[in-house]
């Protein structure tokens, strides 16, 4: 990662940990009752609890909660995918439509596979924070280029920020094994509460005391 910086960066021990809310496309390959097989980049861990979005061509339910069951490596050409087996908090019902005469009909499944999006938790540890971006360490690849939410604690109010990764790397040792820098993503003018403004208020009083320094 470079070392150039062009703006301040401050390190919060106190408020360093929090989550990563991280947004993924995946391949649904098939949904039966409560079992839905989907194939994504990232391997995910046997019991982890995730939110899936379906594809809306599916008329069900869109948005569900599951958890892994089974989580394999699989070669799509040279190329390494991991297929999933997820178990979903309740089972899939696929609509009922009614015939003019009254007879109850199930509506025949869309063609799978097709694209949904799933939404993982993952624990980070803040390492310092600037106006445009900090630096991240994690116990799961964070892939470069990946979208989500920062979501911190500061003095008891939860702050959030959009984030995009821009670099990664594998420190190894430790519980935060990965280590990437981030982007916040300038989607709108920041709230108060946003992580930017505050580190902006750190900025600001740090740049007061220099000049009462002088």
């Amino acid at each position: 990662m470079s070392e150039r910086r062009r703006t301040s960066r401050f390190v919060i021990p106190e408020h360093s940990h929090g989550t990563f809310r991280l947004m993924q496309d995946v391949c649904v390959e098939t949904v039966q009752g409560d079992a839905i097989v989907i194939v994504g980049d990232i391997g995910l861990q046997t019991g982890e609890e995730l939110i899936l979005e379906l594809p809306r061509a599916l008329g069900i339910r869109s948005v569900v909660l599951v958890h892994v069951v089974t989580c394999n490596a699989v070669w799509i050409g040279e190329t390494r995918r991991y297929r999933v087996m997820l178990r979903s908090a309740v089972p899939m019902e696929m609509p009922v439509v009614r015939r003019a005469s009254g007879t109850p009909i199930t509506t025949p499944a869309p063609i799978l596979p097709a694209l949904g999006v799933l939404m993982r938790r993952v624990p980070i540890r803040v390492r310092d924070v600037s106006t445009s971006g900090c630096q991240l360490e994690s116990p799961d690849l964070l892939t470069e280029g990946a979208v989500g939410q920062l979501e911190i604690a500061i003095d008891g109010q939860i702050h959030k920020e959009p984030l995009r990764v821009c670099r990664s790397m594998h420190a190894p040792g430790g519980h935060w094994p990965w280590r990437c820098g981030a982007h916040f993503l300038a989607l709108e003018v920041p709230a108060p509460a946003s992580v930017r403004n505050v580190v902006a208020r750190f900025e600001i009083l740090d740049e007061l005391a220099g000049i009462r320094l002088r």
